[in-house]
């Protein structure tokens, strides 16, 4: 997650433009409805337990580099599990991962042929961890015009209610931007929204590893604390058409053209890392 509490809002467009995609490569009609209506669509099988298990290691990698320097990414403020925070710029496995062809027919179907990739964030919650994720927006932390991103969630591990899935509010992404508050909780993010009693009851985003999820960044999420003895990580990759535009020079130092073929006046197509040391 990129923080910029409250930064540009009186520049931000905060409404959500339906999918209306004809030419579906890994989508059925009935799969972009529920996007549409919901505000999601899950869960998709794309990484066989070989995959995901090469995954889980290479993220387990990379956290013993930030356990052994917990200030060498980002001076991230969290503890080391979630300070992996938009590090693709430095990492030839990670940024591969962002132009998989397992997960960009996905990101097609649902916002264009032509894809810039600009964010991920591992969020990893250790067995009986103590934090959760309050009700949020992505879009509201976001320096960006409009909320066209969606975000691709992985998950490396199985989750479910007990280790901290993922929580929609189905139907939010209707409601523009959502009021909110600075969170006095210990939580991973700093924003709470208000008030959710209007809300029908939340959705559970239980997955299995190697299965993912896509979100759209005006869809009320959060999650609840690790009660169980089992890890639960997943990685978030935001992608967005090129027609978002930063309003802050900081994010077209993340970004990469992963698929299309387009010029952009606001985005950079960034060199691509190649290596995997921090």
């Amino acid at each position: 997650m990129v923080d910029q509490v409250g930064i540009h809002d009186h520049q931000k467009d905060y409404t959500f433009y339906s999918t209306k995609n004809s030419s579906l490569e890994f989508y059925g009609s009935d799969q972009i409805q529920q996007y549409n209506e919901l505000g999601f669509t899950r869960p998709h099988k794309i990484f066989d337990e070989y995959d995901i298990n090469k995954h889980r290691e290479y993220f387990d990698y990379l956290l013993n580099q930030i356990k052994k320097n917990p200030h060498k990414v980002n001076n991230d403020f969290r503890p080391a599990q979630y300070s992996l925070n938009c590090v693709h710029t430095k990492l030839k496995g990670l940024s591969e991962l962002m132009y998989s062809e397992k997960i960009l027919p996905a990101v097609r179907d649902i916002i264009g042929p032509d894809v810039v990739a600009w964010a991920t964030h591992y969020f990893c919650k250790l067995p009986g961890d103590n934090k959760s994720v309050s009700w949020h927006q992505d879009a509201s932390y976001w320096g960006l015009s409009n909320a066209k991103t969606v975000t691709v969630w992985l998950a490396l591990d199985d989750t479910d209610e007990e280790n901290g899935a993922m929580q929609f509010l189905p139907k939010s992404h209707l409601l523009g931007h959502i009021p909110w508050k600075e969170t006095t909780e210990d939580t991973v993010l700093n924003q709470e929204i208000y008030d959710i009693s209007k809300f029908d009851q939340s959705y559970s985003n239980n997955l299995k590893a190697g299965e993912f999820s896509i979100h759209s960044s005006l869809l009320v999420h959060g999650s609840k604390k690790n009660i169980s003895n089992r890890r639960r990580c997943g990685l978030t990759i935001r992608y967005a058409p090129p027609d978002v535009i930063p309003l802050d020079p900081m994010y077209t130092k993340m970004s990469y053209f992963v698929c299309g073929n387009f010029y952009s006046d606001h985005w950079i197509d960034n060199e691509f890392p190649t290596s995997d040391i921090l």
